[in-house]
């Protein structure tokens, strides 16, 4: 029996499960056991769920209403069970006998209460509601989710972090931005926390499938320096920890495993289509002379994949015809030639982390007669500006994998933060409407290939690659370490097990 009933993005059924699905019929696994002692770069604040791109920690004690599968691609039920959609309606069943840590009841009101949070709260998730007319509380274990318009990118952004459920008792209290209390098969121990070092928690007694949980207690500690995060993993300190290629390889050598995926996808976003790139044969030009594959193999260890698109095969909305632009240079020459070679000066925002890569992007360029200024900053300098009208372009992903829409939401809307100058761009809009117009996933489908085609013959995206992220372990201490594709930040945690 398939005991995870699979919701793909590439066919995404009227209903989407499981009410079929028990925890009976998931696999099983001893109770939970061992500690599992991980090491992160990534600091913690606080547990504020919308406002911090915290799921390190957060999804140690949250859980969402689904969850996303391994491979990226799919919807599991989580605290839902299952869930119906239609252009203007979302059903949702919710697991029963279900309970936050601090013993409040996980229920529909409960559910309410969490999505009114995210809807008004200002940010990114705030957006993902906008559809949205009333929610409407059925039953305990039955929401409906009334629509003004469809909302294609609702349930997977329900399976993210945004949306993960937290007590509505410590929502009222304020309480969970210090003290987190959620669902999940953890629940957190302040007393053996120690704040900006390590944070700790401990099984849940109360959750509703222990069976599936393998560590019984995680401690996360946080230590900036990537070798200093390697020696506490070389000296038995730490069991699996975050890491880059080149240590990786290191690991290797010295005996450890390591383990990669890809956990986002870079490209190339020009964001100034009006001015700088205001041409489709200089866009097109600058396309043939990127080449991806070199930041692959200098930057990333050799891992990951180059793409022709921005949504990955399998996904709702891929276009098989599209064949992006491979690396030729003599084409973008013969390009840039028939506009009669102009002298293209363009700066490009970047971060530290990402030298390697923006210095070959300028190397790349430079044959096609194209002078590309990079400008330098830390990384939460360059995440508050690069969008902000400043620079024409930047080498970094636009948004989570959770489909079409948000790809459109993001980069293209007119009011989307990857388009600062507000472009219309009319392919795309008239694409993006026939898919919200279609009644059926064909024409969903149809529409959404149509705005990959708009958007390859256009060359308003190109150069799509695997940004590979990398765990070094330990494996006489852990194994089974499992990723999410297009999750940065952490693996999966319950899946994890813990030698003796």
């Amino acid at each position: 029996m398939n005991s995870r009933i699979r919701m793909s993005w590439r066919r995404v059924p009227q209903f989407a499960a499981a009410a079929a699905l028990t925890i009976a019929c998931l696999p099983a696994l001893a109770q939970p056991a061992g500690t599992l002692r991980f090491g992160s770069n990534q600091g913690l604040d606080d547990w504020e769920t919308l406002t911090k791109p915290n799921s390190i920690y957060t999804s140690l004690v949250y859980e969402g209403l689904a969850e996303v599968s391994p491979d990226g691609l799919s919807l599991l039920p989580k605290l839902a069970t299952g869930w119906k959609e239609s252009p203007r309606k979302v059903e949702i069943t919710l697991r029963p006998d279900v309970s936050f840590h601090d013993g409040t009841p996980f229920d529909a009101a409960a559910v309410v209460k969490n999505l009114e949070r995210i809807r008004d709260t200002p940010g990114q998730w705030r957006g993902v509601l906008s559809a949205v007319d009333k929610f409407t509380v059925v039953s305990p274990t039955r929401l409906d989710i009334s629509l003004k318009m469809p909302a294609p990118n609702l349930m997977p952004n329900l399976a993210r972090r945004g949306a993960f459920m937290v007590s509505p008792k410590a929502l009222e209290d304020g309480s969970y931005k210090l003290l987190p209390v959620g669902t999940g098969p953890w629940k957190y121990e302040a007393k053996d926390t120690v704040k900006g070092l390590r944070t700790v928690v401990t099984s849940y007694d109360k959750y509703y499938a222990p069976k599936t949980v393998g560590p019984a207690r995680v401690e996360v500690t946080h230590i900036n320096d990537p070798d200093s995060l390697y020696n506490a993993l070389r000296t038995g300190q730490l069991d699996i920890v975050w890491t880059n290629p080149s240590i990786a390889k290191r690991a290797e050598r010295e005996g450890l495993k390591t383990t990669w995926f890809p956990s986002v996808m870079w490209h190339l976003q020009m964001m100034d289509t009006a001015k700088v790139f205001n041409s489709a044969k200089l866009r097109q030009a600058i396309c043939h002379a990127i080449n991806p594959q070199d930041f692959i193999d200098a930057a990333l260890g050799g891992h990951g994949k180059v793409h022709t698109q921005r949504l990955r095969e399998g996904m709702n909305g891929f276009n098989p015809a599209v064949k992006g632009y491979p690396h030729d240079l003599a084409k973008a020459r013969k390009l840039m030639a028939e506009l009669g070679n102009p002298k293209l000066e363009f700066t490009l925002a970047t971060f530290d982390n990402q030298r390697t890569i923006a210095e070959l992007f300028k190397s790349q360029m430079a044959p096609i007669g194209i002078d590309v200024k990079l400008d330098f900053m830390t990384f939460g300098q360059f995440f508050s500006t690069f969008r902000s009208g400043k620079y024409p372009a930047a080498i970094l992903t636009d948004s989570q994998d959770t489909g079409a829409y948000d790809y459109y939401l993001y980069h293209y809307a007119p009011a989307g933060a990857g388009n600062p100058l507000k472009t219309v761009f009319p392919g795309v809009e008239a694409a993006v409407k026939e898919a919200l117009a279609a009644d059926d996933l064909a024409g969903q489908n149809a529409g959404w290939q149509q705005m990959a085609k708009v958007v390859d013959e256009e060359a308003l995206d190109c150069g799509f690659f695997d940004y590979a992220a990398y765990w070094a372990y330990n494996p006489k201490r852990v194994s089974n370490i499992v990723s999410t594709v297009g999750d940065v930040a952490v693996f999966r945690y319950i899946d994890a097990k813990v030698s003796p």
